[in-house]
């Protein structure tokens, strides 16, 4: 492996207390890249300062503040190398981060990219560092990256090797995103290319405090999970008049007409997509589609329940599938009235499981409002009582078994 073929980008902004650790981290690989460029974003701070120590070592690119997809986009047209590392001003890449990469990309050239995790820590301002450990990544088949990356972004840029020709192909960051430029970004890169996995992490995540986002639209650190959710529903009700219906299958799934049992698989994918993000009107029409139009009344296999289970999953740490059921009475109804109409007893059980997972959750943390329209739902869909566990063994044993079906007593 030759370093020469690695070109690093770090866009960065007053972040200069974190600064030079990054591009100490980035430049101490055991396989380094030969060209590092780093977009001085409009910093105010002591940012050029640590610059000139590096010398000839990176080349530097300054602009008026604008925000990181212009940053990065700056640097795009002086890649030099075959592959392109982009990474955050205030993490610290790993020794072996490129070496691990490399080796993927050169032993499979009908790769992409190649992406990995990361371990968490957080740096205090009084100088404290608490480690968080690993982040969590999910498992997921190569020819399924694409669709769930459409549920979720599990990928970052500091953890990627991309071919600089992917870039080149997919076309520029969007500056327009806030928050969300690296995951609209890594859409495009899983949509048109084959990846892998390197089982391994490969940088440390920092969180700390302060601003985020572009100028102009700068926000505290503790709001971003707002913020990507408004911009995810952004980018999904653009691609839900982008996407083919059969891109919400895994490749090997999508070529040709589809049949009714893929129609119903990559509806119910679409409809997963839109719930997590409590788009409802949108995840409402796509279950009725797959539930009731298609294949009616006929069970679910392991893969559609999964998706229905993940359906009403957490986007990061907030529950805005449920919520956004059972905090709008009419979602709610046209809801049930799906399930309802479809006579799918597998797609009623699973949807009222986690419906009463997340009930028997809410009742522990003394939120009875949600818990009790939840659970009250989760009956409603199954046909049967669910039961209130009476002490905390009981408690215990409903994290992994909320909805008890007992019958009609």
């Amino acid at each position: 492996m030759r370093a020469s073929k690695v070109t690093a980008i770090v866009a960065t902004c007053n972040r200069a207390h974190y600064l030079a650790e990054t591009l100490d981290s980035v430049l101490g690989q055991t396989v380094p890249p030969a060209q590092v460029i780093v977009v001085n974003d409009g910093s105010t701070d002591s940012t050029p300062e640590v610059l000139r120590r590096y010398g000839d070592r990176i080349e530097v690119i300054d602009q008026e503040n604008s925000g990181r997809a212009r940053a990065v986009n700056h640097a795009m047209p002086r890649v030099l190398g075959e592959y392109v590392w982009i990474f955050d001003d205030d993490d610290l890449a790993l020794p072996q981060n490129l070496e691990h990469h490399l080796a993927v990309l050169e032993a499979h050239p009908e790769v992409g990219f190649v992406y990995s995790g990361c371990s968490i820590f957080y740096s205090h301002s009084d100088g404290r560092v608490e480690h968080k450990g690993p982040m969590r990544m999910p498992d997921v088949a190569e020819d399924e990256i694409f669709v769930r990356m459409l549920e979720q972004n599990f990928m970052q840029l500091q953890a990627m090797l991309v071919r600089t020709r992917c870039y080149r192909e997919v076309g520029l960051f969007d500056p327009s995103l806030n928050l969300c430029d690296d995951y609209d970004m890594n859409l495009r890169l899983t949509r048109r290319f084959a990846g892998k996995r390197v089982d391994t992490a490969s940088f440390l995540f920092r969180q700390h405090d302060g601003l985020r986002g572009r100028p102009g639209a700068l926000f505290p650190a503790e709001e971003r999970s707002r913020y990507w959710a408004h911009e995810n529903r952004q980018i999904h009700l653009r691609l839900r008049g982008e996407l083919e219906l059969s891109e919400y299958l895994p490749r090997s799934l999508g070529a040709g007409q589809l049949d009714e049992p893929r129609r119903r698989l990559a509806f119910l994918q679409r409809a997963c997509v839109m719930a997590r993000l409590a788009l409802w009107e949108e995840a409402l029409a796509d279950l009725r589609h797959a539930l009731v139009e298609t294949m009616p009344g006929v069970g679910l296999g392991p893969p559609e329940r999964d998706i229905c289970r993940r359906a009403l999953g957490k986007f990061v740490r907030f529950d805005l599938a449920i919520e956004g059921l059972v905090d709008h009475p009419s979602i709610e109804h046209r809801f049930k009235r799906i399930l309802e109409d479809s006579a799918n007893v597998d797609a009623q059980q699973t949807f009222a499981f986690e419906l009463s997972r997340y009930g028997w959750a809410r009742l522990r943390q003394y939120k009875l409002a949600r818990a009790a329209r939840a659970l009250a739902l989760a009956r409603q869909i199954a046909g049967v009582r669910s039961w209130m566990p009476r002490d905390e063994a009981t408690v215990s044993t409903t994290r992994t078994s909320p909805l008890v079906v007992t019958g009609s007593r």
